[in-house]
C-alpha cells in the first residue's frame, strides 16, 4: 500500500465522519474496520422476518426546508443521502411504583408546542422555561466564539461577553434547572433523558445536557428509513467517492511512531501501512495500552485523565419481534421513558447492580415512526436499560445466559404491568444483547455505548476549552463517544466532521499541531 495521509482506526460514527470530511478537503484516506461492515453500533440485524437496529432510536437537527437543522446541513455540504423521517413525539414520561403512578406525561416537538403544554401542566414554569432557551442561546453563542479563536481564546471577552456561557460551564444540569428557578415537578420532566449522559442530572455537565435537550425539543427527532446501517453505508459511499479506501476484515494491532510522531500502523497480517496522522475510534486507553508501540511517548497528563474518567452507560437490550400490531399489543407512542423513581440519582445508584430496586427502562417502537419496519401486522420493539458500573463483571461464563435471560424476563414484566402491554403472548423473535455483547462486538471497556461519562469537570465545555491545549502524540487524534463533543449519534458526526479540519491543519502544517 502507498502511504496515507490519514489513516481511520475504525468505521464507527466518528470515524467515518472525519474520513468522508477529510476525503472531501483532499487528504488521501484509509479506514480500517475488523468487521465487515461499517458503523459500529450504528448497524442493524437481521432475526426471522425482523431486522433491528443496534442501538439507534432518534437523532436532533435533521429537519427538512427551512426547518433544516445543524446535522441535515452537515449532511448536505458533504452530499451525503440518506431518507428521514421524523417522530412526532419527544417522550412520553411515566414514573410508576407499587402501582401509584406518580407521573405521566407526552413531551412534543416545536418551542411553541413546548411552551404551551408547560403553561398547561406546570403554569408556574413558563419563564424558567423561556429562560431554559435562553440560556441555549448564550450557550450556543459562546461555542461560537470557541470556534472563532481556533484556541486563541480571549478571557476577557468571555468574561464581558459570554458570561452566562462561563457560569453554565461550570454547573450540572440539576444546578442549572435550579438556577433557572424550574419547579420540581419541571426538573422531573426535564431530567427524563438522564440515562443518556451516564450520570445523574446533580452531576451531569449542564452544557451538553441543555444542547441535547433543546435539539430535540426545538427541532425535532428523526429516524432513517432504513435504519442507523443506512446512515453509515451512505456516508462510506460519499465517502469511497470522494477517494477513500476502506479495508474490512482487518485490524490495526499497532500504532507505529518514529521520533515521537505517529508514522503508521502495523495489521494483524503483519502488513506495515505509512501514515501522516491517525484518527482513532477506539478509546485512548485501549490506544495507550494496547496498541502504541513507544508507551513512554504518552504524556502523563493523558494518562492521569484516561484513569480518572468514568464510562458512559452500559446497555442492556432486550430486541422483540412481535405477530401482531402496534395497536393490539396496545403501544401508542414511539418513545417511553418508564421509571420507578423521579430521583435519578437513586436510580443512578441502584444501576450499579444487575438487580436494582430502582430501575428506568426506556421503551422504543419503531412502527410508531416507520409504519412499515416491520412485516405487516407485526410489531418491533427495543427495550433498554443502563449500567452506570461495571456491573457484569462477575458473571461466570455458566452463569451469563441464565442471567441475561432472567434480566430480559423482569423488563418485560416490569413493561407488561405498568403499560398494559401484550408482549409474552406474541414473541415471535427476542434477541439479548448485554453490556458484554457491545464489548465484543464494539471492543468498548465494559461494553459501554456513550464513551466517558458527561461530568461536570469532564463535561462538554471543560473538554471543548483543553482540546487545543492538552496534547497527546503528535498525529494521534481521538473522535467518536470519548471525544470532546462527548456521546450520541448528533455529537460523534458533528465532532468527527470537526477533527478533519484538525487533522488537515496537522497534515498540511508539517507534522506540526
Amino acid at each position: 500500500m502507498n502511504k496515507y495521509d490519514l489513516i481511520v482506526i475504525g468505521a464507527g460514527n466518528g470515524g467515518l465522519m472525519t474520513a468522508c470530511r477529510a476525503s472531501q478537503l483532499g487528504l488521501k484516506v484509509l479506514v480500517v474496520e475488523r468487521h465487515n461492515l461499517p458503523g459500529g453500533a450504528a448497524t442493524s440485524f437481521v432475526r426471522g422476518r425482523f431486522e433491528f437496529d443496534a442501538s439507534l432510536h432518534e437523532i436532533p437537527d435533521f429537519g427538512e426546508g427551512e426547518s433544516r437543522g445543524e446535522l441535515g446541513k452537515l449532511f448536505d455540504e458533504l452530499g451525503i443521502k440518506v431518507e428521514m423521517l421524523p417522530i412526532k413525539d419527544a417522550f412520553r414520561y411515566v414514573v410508576e411504583k407499587d402501582g401509584v403512578r406518580s407521573l405521566d406525561v407526552t413531551f412534543p416537538h416545536g418551542r411553541d408546542k413546548v411552551m404551551k403544554l408547560i403553561s398547561e401542566i406546570c403554569p408556574e414554569d413558563v419563564e424558567a422555561m423561556e429562560n431554559f432557551f435562553d440560556a441555549y442561546e448564550d450557550m450556543n453563542k459562546g461555542l461560537a466564539y470557541f470556534g472563532s479563536t481556533r484556541g486563541n481564546i480571549d478571557p476577557e471577552v468571555l468574561r464581558n461577553e459570554h458570561p452566562n456561557f462561563m457560569r453554565i460551564m461550570s454547573m450540572s444540569a440539576g444546578e442549572l434547572f435550579r438556577t433557572l428557578g424550574m419547579s420540581e415537578k419541571c426538573q422531573d420532566i426535564l431530567s427524563a433523558y438522564w440515562p443518556y449522559q451516564g450520570t445523574d442530572i446533580d452531576t451531569a455537565d449542564a452544557s451538553r445536557y441543555l444542547m441535547m435537550v433543546y435539539g430535540y425539543f426545538v427541532n425535532g427527532a428523526y429516524v432513517p428509513r432504513m435504519r442507523s446501517h443506512s446512515l453509515s453505508v451512505a456516508i462510506m459511499n460519499r465517502a469511497v467517492e470522494l477517494g477513500c479506501e476502506f479495508l474490512f476484515e482487518k485490524e490495526v494491532t499497532k500504532v507505529l511512531t518514529k521520533e515521537g510522531k505517529v508514522c503508521g500502523v502495523e495489521l494483524d497480517d503483519g502488513e506495515i501501512v505509512e501514515t501522516s496522522a491517525i484518527a482513532s475510534n477506539a478509546y485512548p486507553e485501549i490506544v495507550y495500552s494496547k496498541l502504541l508501540d513507544n508507551k513512554s511517548l504518552v504524556p502523563p497528563f493523558e494518562l492521569k485523565k484516561a484513569n480518572a474518567r468514568k464510562y458512559g452507560f452500559r446497555a442492556f437490550s432486550v430486541y422483540l419481534g412481535l405477530d401482531a400490531p402496534p395497536e393490539e399489543i396496545g403501544i401508542e407512542d414511539y418513545t417511553v421513558f418508564l421509571s420507578t423513581s423521579k430521583d435519578s440519582r437513586l436510580i443512578c445508584e441502584e444501576s450499579q447492580t444487575r438487580f436494582g430496586k430502582e430501575y428506568a427502562l426506556d421503551v422504543c417502537c419503531l412502527n410508531m415512526a416507520v409504519p412499515d419496519c416491520s412485516p405487516e401486522g407485526t410489531t418491533e420493539m427495543i427495550l433498554t436499560i443502563s449500567y452506570t458500573d461495571d456491573a457484569w463483571a462477575d458473571v461466570s461464563e455458566e452463569d451469563y445466559l441464565k442471567t441475561k435471560r432472567q434480566i430480559a424476563d423482569e423488563m418485560i414484566t416490569n413493561l407488561e404491568t405498568v403499560m398494559g402491554y401484550k408482549i409474552r403472548e406474541h414473541i415471535e423473535e427476542i434477541e439479548i444483547a448485554s453490556p458484554v455483547t457491545f464489548a465484543r462486538y464494539m471492543g468498548s471497556p465494559q461494553g459501554s455505548i456513550y464513551g466517558y461519562a458527561s461530568l461536570k469537570w469532564d463535561g462538554m465545555s471543560s473538554r471543548l476549552i483543553t482540546s487545543g491545549m492538552e496534547h497527546t502524540i503528535p498525529g494521534l487524534f481521538f473522535v467518536g463517544g470519548h471525544g470532546s463533543s462527548l456521546s450520541g449519534y448528533f455529537p460523534t458526526y458533528t465532532s468527527g466532521n470537526k477533527a478533519a479540519f484538525q487533522i488537515m491543519g496537522y497534515v498540511r502544517g508539517g507534522g506540526r499541531r
